[in-house]
């Protein structure tokens, strides 16, 4: 809240003749603290008027604006908005046309908010009759020419309390800091630095439109030198992380690396900048405005050549950041043109459009994020795609479709640890001789349909792999593991007799099946040596004809006590 108006109101007899003031002059007189107004008006040739020559380290500055101009129509102003500056007391004083005085005297904390926190504002005594001057006394201030140019009303631009005008900032204020919210996920899931960038520029933008808006001084108790601080360096630090945000934003190949090494180069400078004027600013004295926004010119040039050839050369997200900066840049050019060739009729008042500006280009380079994020998601999602598919290829056979060995050793342990307790080992019964009789097409043919017979069944219980050649390895889960590998095997004689026609004799297999149900989690009973006992049942089912399955079941034998008293168990 704004601090309580701790004026006081001191009538006066009779002033001094204020003859020798030119009707709506504006004159000043600079001394010690010993100065008063009176003892001034006795000298008339110690005045200054219509001139912006001041004695700036004096300690008390006397400004006199002449009202006798005003008509009675007019009215006595009320009110008297100027540039805000600190200082450690101001007196107000009106004069009627009777030489009756009438003042109030302010702390530099007593005095009202303007439009931004670039203005003061303070109320004026009331004076019966018509005033005829109106009398600044500033103490320990150095800039009476904010006074001389302070803009005379009968009602206050904003309300001395948080006004309307606020809320807007409030709410400017509020769409600034949402995007970070954004680029913090978006940080998250690309791990690439721009979004960090980004959010640092939006808080910087928040809080300088916090500072120029009045919310800042209006909300905390932070004093006047700390507050400029703020409201000087969150522009440069904000300007900085734009081009470290541009520098890691736009395409590579498009910015090229010395357009990049520009832009890494301005952040750092635009600190320098922000840095040198703001705590040294006696280094440049008058000059100070002049070489502030003079670096200014020259980095958001360099900015917008660097971006321009980007765009040229195909960048995508350069338009984006051209358009969203070319406001913002646009007020400092006005800024400049106006310290260059206005220094005195005309002062630009930043505050709005600046704001405006900032909000728009948040939004515009929010959406290029956005825009970013969905183009590197959709490039990795692909790209996961393309790796999974690679993957997959590189695991299954590419005649069957089956999985092959590859497949086999990366997930048998999973598929053992998920309940697949039996395997079974199928080979196509005299292969060799398909392929010496019919041709390799043919055999082609037969292996193609003996893995599509393989396929059926139950296939979350069943997962079936061409390991080689004509040889073939299923893992089954399930009671009646048994009997579905069986019927499977008959499978492949009836899927071969109905698809390939011109084989002077069905197409048989042979397998060996084995449940390791009881042992699987025994240790020692790892695939090898699985696959060695079914590899035997396969061989002891081609010696026992072909055509057929051999099966057996590993079990533990009960425990058997040695001489020694020890104990011994075995796998049947």
């Amino acid at each position: 809240m704004l601090a309580f108006i701790a004026g006081f109101f001191v009538v006066a007899g009779p002033a001094a003749a204020e003859g020798g003031f030119a009707p709506a002059s504006v004159c000043h007189i600079s001394g010690s603290r010993d100065l008063q107004f009176a003892d001034a008006l006795q000298k008339p040739d110690s005045w200054t008027c219509n001139s912006d020559k001041y004695e700036f380290k004096q300690q008390r500055h006397i400004v006199r604006l002449d009202l006798a101009h005003r008509t009675v129509a007019d009215g006595n102003p009320h009110y008297a908005e100027f540039e805000r500056y600190e200082f450690d007391r101001l007196t107000v004083t009106l004069v009627n046309e009777e030489g009756r005085a009438v003042s109030r005297s302010y702390g530099f904390t007593d005095t009202w908010l303007g439009a931004s926190s670039l203005q003061s504002m303070v109320e004026l005594p009331e004076i019966r009759g018509r005033a005829t001057a109106l009398v600044f006394t500033l103490d320990g201030g150095k800039w009476p020419e904010a006074l001389a140019a302070a803009e005379l009303v009968d009602r206050p631009s904003v309300p001395p309390i948080a006004g309307l005008i606020h809320l807007y900032a409030a709410l400017i204020c509020g769409l600034l800091l949402t995007p970070i919210l954004f680029d913090l996920g978006y940080f998250r899931a690309l791990r690439e630095p721009f979004p960090l960038w980004h959010a640092l520029f939006c808080a910087m933008a928040f809080v300088q439109t916090a500072s120029v808006s009045g919310l800042i001084p209006l909300m905390s108790s932070i004093d006047f030198k700390t507050e400029l601080y703020i409201t000087y360096m969150s522009v440069d630090v904000m300007i900085a992380a734009t081009m470290l945000f541009a520098s890691n934003f736009i395409e590579p190949a498009a910015l090229g690396r010395r357009g990049r090494l520009a832009l890494l180069a301005i952040a750092p400078l635009a600190l320098a900048n922000g840095i040198s004027t703001t705590f040294f600013p006696e280094l440049f004295g008058k000059w100070i405005d002049h070489a502030y926004f003079g670096a200014y010119i020259l980095m958001l040039g360099t900015y917008f050549v660097v971006l321009g050839r980007a765009w040229k050369r195909g960048s995508l997200m350069a338009p984006y950041l051209i358009l969203g900066f070319a406001p913002f840049t646009s007020i400092i050019v006005a800024q400049f043109a106006s310290i260059l060739w206005f220094p005195t009729s005309y002062t630009f008042d930043e505050t709005w459009p600046q704001n405006i500006a900032l909000l728009f280009e948040v939004v515009a380079t929010a959406l290029a994020v956005a825009d970013r994020f969905i183009a590197i998601k959709r490039e990795r999602d692909q790209a996961v795609d393309e790796a999974r598919t690679l993957e997959a290829l590189s695991e299954h056979d590419q005649l069957t479709g089956l999985l092959n060995r590859r497949a086999l050793e990366a997930r048998y342990e999973t598929l053992v640890e998920e309940g697949f307790s039996a395997m079974a080992v199928l080979d196509i019964d005299h292969f060799k001789s398909i392929n010496d009789q019919h041709g390799h097409p043919i055999g082609d043919a037969v292996l193609r349909c003996t893995g599509e017979a393989l396929q059926g069944g139950a296939a979350r219980d069943l997962v079936a792999f061409r390991i080689g050649g004509e040889e073939f390895l299923l893992l089954l889960r399930g009671i009646d593991a048994r009997e579905r590998a069986e019927a499977l095997r008959r499978a492949v004689t009836v899927r071969t007799l109905a698809h390939i026609g011109g084989l002077d004799r069905p197409v048989t297999a042979s397998m060996g099946f084995l449940d390791f149900s009881q042992v699987r989690n025994e240790a020692g009973v790892d695939f090898d040596a699985l696959y060695t006992r079914v590899d035997q049942l396969l061989y002891d089912a081609k010696c026992a004809g072909r055509n057929r399955m051999a099966a057996d079941k590993l079990e533990l034998f009960e425990p058997e006590f040695d001489e020694d008293g020890g104990s011994t168990a075995a796998v049947a």
